[in-house]
């Protein structure tokens, strides 16, 4: 028996004899499905909690103003709540979306970009859109 396959052989012997001795084999733990891809690639809609909707609450508080106010101040809490839902459905009724209270890839297309003109606007929060995944 060569040497490389007697090394894997003796490796799963151990495993098999670990698991039937009744010894614990050590597994890491998936990752939580935001690690696994950017904010931006996933929907999100009351109910959720995560780090993402905190930055939705950011990106809809600094359009608040600019939108002409259709929705109150958010407080950045992580949770997908009523008053949450409420803000993206004013959101999307200001930008003609359909308004279902889902942050999806046509919400996070005008969430992601400053409509307000050409080159960088002062209010935009740039680093939490860059956090989110945006292409800013």
């Amino acid at each position: 028996m060569r040497k490389s396959t007697r090394r894997v052989s003796l490796a799963l012997t151990s495993v098999a004899a670990s698991l039937v001795l009744g010894g614990t084999l050590s597994v890491a733990a998936p990752a939580p499905a935001e690690a696994a891809g950017r904010c931006v690639d996933y929907n999100y809609s009351y109910g959720g909690y995560s780090s993402c909707v905190g930055n939705i609450q950011i990106l809809l508080n600094a359009f608040r103003t600019r939108v002409g106010s259709p929705y109150g101040t958010l407080a950045v809490d992580n949770s997908f709540g009523p008053a949450t839902r409420n803000a993206v459905i004013g959101f999307q009724r200001y930008w003609g979306l359909q308004a279902d209270g889902i942050v999806g890839p046509r919400t996070w297309n005008i969430l992601c970009a400053p409509q307000m003109g050409p080159g960088p606007v002062s209010w935009y929060p740039y680093s939490t859109a860059r956090a989110s995944g945006c292409n800013i």
